[in-house]
């Protein structure tokens, strides 16, 4: 729930402080919703998805001919999968945001974008989380898994989000009248998982075929996180940070832009 302090003010608040509340209200509230009251709630949170990486990498570990000659399998496999659950999650999550919060809209304060936003920065500090108990875990076993590049994996940590975010809350607002698009959505993202590179080098593909990965810019994020761990390994031919950032923000240009055509839909559910 909305503190009440939201709907009757003490004190005659700036627009900043009052988005600002709306926004912990809210992040507090996703929080509530996702881990429970408990603190085992919280650890779960953290811990499952950590099992996930690593029953990949153990999984796909005798593959060692599929990765890179200059990482450590487990490293090769942990960046690139760690930017792609960054733009599955927020892609995923911010979808369902506006619906599943619609609730909250009786306080006027609170708007539809706030409850994406929310729900994003969320999704980010437990991405954030992951990536350091995931790459802790590596260091810990003996493996090299600090980035060599930490200002350009950040960069495209960034563009990851960005992708995320524009297709999260494009999707969110095209298909509040249709929610049955998005289950149809949903299922493009587990062909999109191999063919973004994150279980094997693109390298091994044949030449016909790359030109034609190319087109998926998480192929180029992936590709980018890898060089960021390690220069070393070597990226593939028309490779690039510009053509994903590009994309990240068209889409998200185009998202705001509908979503400001339709706020009014979107907040009174039509």
């Amino acid at each position: 729930m909305i503190s009440p302090t939201l709907a009757s003010p003490r004190r005659t608040r700036t627009s900043w402080e009052i988005q600002r509340a709306v926004l912990f209200a809210l992040i507090v509230r996703e929080l509530r919703t996702r881990v429970g009251p408990r603190w085992i709630g919280i650890l779960w949170t953290l811990v499952e998805p950590l099992i996930q990486v690593l029953l990949m990498v153990a999984v796909f570990g005798s593959a060692r001919s599929a990765g890179s000659p200059n990482l450590e399998f487990p490293v090769f496999l942990v960046s690139g999968m760690l930017p792609f659950f960054l733009f599955r999650s927020l892609a995923q999550r911010l979808t369902e945001a506006i619906d599943t919060n619609r609730a909250l809209f009786s306080y006027r304060q609170v708007k539809p974008i706030d409850t994406v936003v929310a729900r994003g920065l969320f999704e980010g500090v437990l991405w954030l989380s992951l990536s350091v108990m995931t790459l802790a875990t590596l260091l810990w076993l003996g493996m090299d898994a600090l980035p060599q590049k930490p200002l350009e994996l950040f960069g495209v940590v960034l563009v990851a989000a960005g992708l995320g975010f524009g297709l999260g809350l494009l999707m969110a607002v095209v298909t509040h009248e249709l929610p049955r698009v998005r289950s149809l959505v949903r299922m493009v993202y587990f062909p999109l998982y191999f063919c973004s590179g994150v279980l094997f080098s693109v390298s091994s593909i044949p030449q016909p075929y790359q030109g034609w990965l190319l087109w998926n810019p998480l192929l180029h994020v992936v590709e980018l996180a890898r060089n960021a761990f390690s220069p070393a390994h070597a990226l593939l031919p028309g490779v690039e940070v510009a053509y994903p950032a590009s994309l990240a923000l068209v889409l998200v240009t185009l998202a705001l832009a509908l979503y400001r055509r339709d706020r009014q839909k979107l907040l009174l559910g039509g």
